[in-house]
């Protein structure tokens, strides 16, 4: 082999880790987002559906104690009709 076949395969094996590193460098932006802007990524989605899931536990919680309130004050309320039901049959008939 003589040089100028030497130097034409270095150039080659250079150009092939170029190419190595750039693609590996898009797969890390993927996974963990661009560092100089600081978005995108799939770490990024996750997070945000951590928070939107978390929103929605709220949000599913404050929505069962209302039911649970509802449901207390309906039958406060139809027990106290009966109780006054009651009463004014209980009046009627000693009149």
């Amino acid at each position: 082999m003589d040089n100028q076949q030497v130097n034409q395969r270095l150039l080659e094996l250079e150009d092939k880790m170029t190419s190595i590193d750039t693609k590996l460098t898009q797969v890390v932006d993927a996974i963990l987002g661009n560092p100089l802007t600081k978005t995108g990524g799939f770490i990024n989605d996750i997070e945000n559906l951590k928070l939107k899931i978390v929103d929605i536990e709220e949000k599913l919680e404050k929505q069962e104690e209302f039911k649970k309130r509802f449901s207390w004050t309906v039958g406060l309320v139809a027990g106290i009709a009966i109780i006054v039901q009651y009463f004014t049959n209980l009046y009627s008939d000693l009149k």
